[in-house]
């Protein structure tokens, strides 16, 4: 791991402006300036970060300091709270920061030195959720100070513990268990004693998953045993009664970081911030909408639909709408959302579509969406199991009940055959469906379940990704290569401590960009290296999207759920040197551009109607003929499949 190094010349804070920068700088585009400066202090304490706050813009900028200096480009010109800070993820996170005040103007380059005197590190804890009653909004959700403990002291050692690390470490996080606080899932809770816990332990283990049904339960029934039933729902009890402490695991090791790669990083972060009517805005996917601007979905308050020019750092807001997860963006500048829900920014319009039960319909309920080449979008089901396909000719949604074993689709991606994938929620793997043939095929990717699945990605030789955000004891999440052509595996440890990656995207260069809480991370599958850059706030990620010009866009979502930090659409630019643009657009080559590059309409116009569709599934009692014998027996390996360690060797 590469080490921070700190100039101690100066302890004053120096504040200008300047119209030169260092060597090899590029110039920053039209109407943009920059800032730079030197960072000294007495002793080192890891990795710094330097934080600049546009409020008039709502526009924050993060680079990192490297060799005691910083540099940021493409700045809106205007007044900065410029502050040098610990960075999210590393343990250096409760440095007590410095801010200065900065103006940077159009074609200069400011410069503040700043001089770090207060080296106070106190304990930290791992992961991507504010426990601790962090936050820098004073309206924030009040919550519990937790205190930070070692893991061992959190959850003693014990078949207990065994117990809830093999099985229920597999879908949730340390901290759901340890931070005793009644709180929104996923950053908390309810308080539950013995009889809670075991309505809980039982519910997992013998109720249909999300309350479907027919369906298969959260995990196999042989993971445990009746007579380790009571040993897990004792520990439960005994450590997170609803009179226990709430704690957060504290963090003990730092990730690696790669400091050359981080000299050269650099955010932009475009935030919404929480106002009185609402509150507790947080966003969770940025799509493109094909002119360089981008779409998102306010979750967290009552609901809006948010668009953003980045070259302007422009925010249209559109209440009512959005409330949900899944936000994609069409080809005539209508986004979808939710489950299905067509709108129109433009004339405030929505169609819903909705399965024809009851009186006024059933949602259809969908948790991803995606384009293929015709045009046709495509959504995995996760609480009913089902796929759906919503074809544009007819306007009609069909869907079917995926034959596989608690999979539970989750985020989905499409090959450059038009072959569609998805994660398998609770199944520890991916399942494939070819719309020419209308075939499913489950592949396996780890032998531990439930191993959760969320988001897989599809590189440009059709090899599919797909990270474990679960895992056991939550501290052995793994990158998976599929080459669906030979059914092999391979695995890749990631190299951040309790990481728990959601979505894995490859570039147009087939690097694997990951998700995790308090990081992007880039894995190149040439020389098998991760690189880790630290996100602006403590948060969880969840979908990233890629630019033509391989810059990533997420959003901080629990920093906004629980946080107070507001609706984010943030980018990280691996590069600041070789910014050409602000503007938001799909590589050609990228399986979420078919849309915009090989589709070109005709488009439906949003009337304003609801659309009721056939409630049937085009496989009915595939599910039941394939599946249901299975329950409560082991999922055997999908035929073909072949597993191997990243060093070639057999798996276990």
């Amino acid at each position: 791991m590469s080490t921070t190094k700190h100039l101690l010349s100066s302890a004053a804070i120096v504040v200008g402006l300047c119209g030169f920068g260092f060597a090899a700088q590029a110039a920053d585009l039209p109407g943009l300036g920059g800032l730079a400066g030197k960072v000294t202090v007495p002793k080192p304490v890891g990795q710094l970060s330097v934080y600049a706050w546009n409020k008039e813009k709502s526009v924050g900028y993060m680079v990192f300091v490297v060799d005691g200096q910083y540099r940021a480009t493409n700045m809106f010109p205007g007044h900065y709270e410029v502050t040098v800070r610990g960075t999210a993820g590393q343990m250096n996170y409760t440095l007590p920061p410095v801010t200065v005040q900065v103006d940077v103007a159009t074609g200069k380059q400011a410069k503040a030195d700043v001089a770090i005197k207060d080296t106070t590190i106190k304990p930290t804890y791992f992961g991507g959720m504010p426990y601790d009653g962090w936050t820098d909004r004073e309206d924030a959700e009040p919550a519990a100070v937790a205190v930070v403990s070692k893991y061992d002291d959190v959850f003693p050692h014990g078949q207990g513990r065994d117990n809830l690390e093999r099985i229920c470490m597999g879908c949730h996080t340390p901290h759901l268990f340890s931070y005793n606080y009644d709180r929104t899932y996923a950053t908390g809770r309810t308080l539950k004693d013995k009889d809670g816990w075991a309505i809980t332990v039982d519910r997992m283990h013998k109720g249909a998953g999300f309350n479907t049904p027919g369906k298969a339960p959260n995990f196999d029934a042989d993971l445990l045993p009746p007579k380790e039933r009571e040993v897990l729902i004792d520990y439960l009890a005994k450590n997170f009664g609803p009179d226990a402490v709430p704690r957060a695991v504290q963090q003990e090791t730092d990730a690696p970081l790669d400091t050359a790669a981080l000299a050269k990083a650099q955010y932009i972060e475009y935030r919404k911030l929480n106002t009185e009517d609402m509150p507790k805005r947080a966003t969770h996917t940025i799509t493109f909408a094909g002119d360089g601007t981008v779409f998102t979905a306010d979750r967290g308050s009552r609901g809006a639909i948010y668009h953003i020019n980045p070259t302007t750092g422009v925010w249209e807001e559109f209440k009512g709408v959005g409330g949900s997860e899944s936000i994609t963006a069409d080809g005539d500048g209508t986004v979808w959302y939710g489950g299905w829900k067509h709108f129109d920014p433009k004339t405030g319009k929505v169609d819903e579509y909705k399965l024809d039960v009851g009186p006024k319909g059933r949602n259809i309920g969908i948790s991803t969406s995606i384009f293929d080449s015709n045009g046709d979008q495509w959504g995995t089901q996760l609480g009913s199991g089902g796929f759906a396909k919503w074809d544009r000719k007819t306007d009609k949604v069909t869907w079917w009940d995926v034959p596989v074993y608690r999979s539970r689709p989750y985020g989905v991606t499409i090959d450059h055959n038009d072959v569609i994938w998805f994660g398998d929620y609770h199944n520890s793997g991916v399942t494939s469906f070819d719309p020419k043939i209308n075939k499913f095929r489950h592949y396996r990717l780890t032998a531990q379940a439930p191993t959760n699945m969320r988001r897989p990605g599809a590189d440009s030789q059709n090899n599919i990704w797909q990270a474990t955000w679960g895992s056991y004891g939550y501290n052995s999440a793994g990158l998976f290569k599929l080459t669906p052509s030979t059914g092999e595996v391979k695995e890749y440890k990631l190299t951040i401590p309790y990481a728990n990656p959601y979505d894995s995207d490859p570039d147009d260069e087939d690097n694997v960009w990951l998700s995790t809480d308090n990081y992007v991370v880039k894995f190149d599958p040439k020389t098998e290296k991760f690189t880790n850059y630290p996100v602006t706030v403590r948060t969880d990620l969840a979908r990233l999207t890629i630019t033509a010009q391989g810059a990533v866009w997420y959003a901080s979502r629990n920093a906004g759920q629980s946080g107070g930090y507001g609706a984010t659409a943030a980018v990280l630019y691996p590069d600041k040197d070789k910014i050409t643009t602000l503007e938001a657009k799909f590589s050609p080559k990228s399986n979420h551009g078919r849309l915009q590059y090989k589709y070109k309409g005709p488009y439906k116009p949003v009337e304003g109607i609801v659309k009721l569709m056939p409630a049937a599934p085009q496989n009915p009692g595939q599910y039941n003929k394939e599946v249901l014998e299975m329950m409560g027996l082991p999922v055997p390996q999908a035929a073909g499949v072949t597993r191997t360690r990243a060093d070639g060797a057999a798996a276990e």
